[in-house]
């Protein structure tokens, strides 16, 4: 018996040391950095819109006469994930994207809020803040839930309306994770680089995420306040009921899909159309052969491409 007590006490031991020595490797190897002044903030400007101070990035400014265009990221990502698209966007009119608190290079929300409601409130007060009385708005997962929320509750303020892989349909009307403990961003410190990487790469389904954009994503990853938002914005993430809000939308609608989300199934899309399209309301549906949920970082044309002709199409400007 002090035989089997003697190598149990060593193994425990071990163990012990092994974990001990993870702890203290990860957490010099995958230790926190900073964001803001540095090559990833070029270019960047803020606002303080109360709750947070909001970083954005505004192109054609000189486009005047067009509406503007205004782009939200998913949830994880950042305003980041649609420069390719921005960049064809802004030879055309104004281009306005930002973080929304807790991720990229917004602050965290001092009050703590991160619903979906103080996200509607959030892109409210930016579009109050840079003068934009209307605007066409896209948005992405969780930005596109942003979008159609906001597109019900203040239809004067948007022309057209796109939702590429929105989230807000099935389940995020029930969804609680509320119970998601506070510090469980610290157990996100320790995800190694390889399992950012195949997190993205499984995203993105048969296409493939540019190297920038997966060591911009893992850079990100690295910031301590963005993991506390991430936390936050899962614990309070929660669509009211959505069946109800898709059915005040009264704006031409582009509903763009991967045919292999793995997060969302393209059978959500149709689901979309039908919601929207009510009372003879136009909807386009545009589904991507062997595309996932991250179109704007999947380089792919046909995508950008057909929402440039959604937008530049008359029936709004």
């Amino acid at each position: 018996m002090a035989f089997v007590w003697k190598w149990t006490v060593r193994f425990l031991g071990a163990v012990l040391a092994l974990s001990l020595l993870f702890v203290l490797y990860g957490g010099f190897v995958y230790r926190d950095h900073q964001l803001r002044d540095t090559e990833f903030s070029q270019g960047v400007s803020y606002l303080n819109i109360g709750p947070a101070e909001i970083a954005y990035r505004a192109n054609g400014l000189d486009r005047e006469g067009k509406t503007p265009v205004i782009l939200l990221h998913a949830m994880f990502f950042h305003m980041g994930m649609w420069d390719d698209w921005a960049e064809e966007l802004a030879r055309n009119r104004p281009v306005y994207r930002f973080d929304v608190p807790g991720h990229g290079l917004s602050s965290l929300a001092e009050d703590g809020d991160y619903s979906l409601q103080s996200t509607v409130n959030a892109l409210q007060a930016f579009m109050d803040h840079q003068g934009i009385d209307r605007a066409i708005l896209v948005g992405a997962s969780m930005g596109g839930a942003t979008m159609f929320n906001f597109a019900a509750e203040y239809p004067q303020r948007v022309e057209k309306l796109v939702l590429v892989n929105s989230g807000g349909l099935e389940g995020h009307d029930k969804a609680d994770s509320s119970g998601l403990p506070d510090g469980a961003y610290w157990v996100l410190r320790y995800l190694p680089d390889w399992s950012l990487n195949r997190f993205v790469d499984w995203l993105t389904a048969d296409n493939q995420a540019s190297d920038a954009f997966k060591s911009g994503f893992i850079q990100t990853f690295r910031n301590l306040d963005i993991r506390r938002g991430i936390i936050g914005r899962m614990q309070d993430f929660k669509s009211p009921d959505t069946e109800a809000v898709l059915a005040e939308i009264q704006v031409p609608t582009l509903v763009m899909w991967g045919e292999k989300n793995p997060q969302l199934p393209v059978a959500q899309a149709q689901r979309f159309k039908t919601l929207i399209e009510h009372d003879g309301n136009p909807v386009m549906l545009r589904i991507y052969q062997g595309a996932g949920h991250l179109l704007p970082a999947e380089g792919m044309d046909s995508p950008i491409q057909d929402l440039l002709a959604f937008i530049d199409q008359e029936g709004g400007e």
